[in-house]
């Protein structure tokens, strides 16, 4: 088993947005998710628990449980790619 020093973190930018990334690639988040003004209102400063939730419950739709998100994109990183996907 390869030995990494990233992990992958939940951080919210200067611009209020919330990021999946790993540690050691700022640059390139996995996940970006905006709140609406109104939507931050409405969760009194909980928006990066949300967002943790939002992210879990979209793997596991795919997935199945899913315990540990490091693990689970370790496991999937052959599929991931940087093309642009849009979901209607």
């Amino acid at each position: 088993m390869k030995e990494s020093s990233n992990y992958l973190e939940l951080a919210q930018l200067p611009d209020g947005s919330i990021v999946l990334r790993r540690s050691d690639d700022h640059d390139n988040p996995i996940v970006k998710i905006e709140f609406s003004n109104e939507s931050k209102d409405f969760l009194q400063g909980q928006e990066l628990t949300v967002a943790k939730e939002m992210i879990r419950a979209g793997i596991e739709s795919v997935s199945g449980n899913v315990s540990d998100l490091d693990d689970f994109f370790d496991k999937q990183r052959e599929n991931f790619s940087k093309k642009q996907n849009i979901v209607h």
